[in-house]
């Protein structure tokens, strides 16, 4: 089981680290473990936050034909 550290999960998933704490903090759509003042991530927390993940932006309309 591989861990990884706040700034270490940012970069795996791609995002900036004030997006990964917006997440962490605001949205609470992804949890860590507390070891001391940092908060520690599993690769299948963060796989699971991928597949899970919206991608950006508006959706796009569905066209009535």
């Amino acid at each position: 089981m591989q861990n990884f550290s706040t700034r270490e999960a940012a970069e795996y998933l791609g995002i900036e680290f004030s997006t990964m704490k917006y997440h962490i903090h605001v949205a609470k759509n992804i949890e860590g473990k507390k070891k001391g003042n940092s908060l520690i991530f599993t690769r299948e927390q963060l796989d699971e936050f991928k597949a899970t993940k919206r991608p950006p932006g508006r959706p796009k309309k569905k066209s009535v034909a």
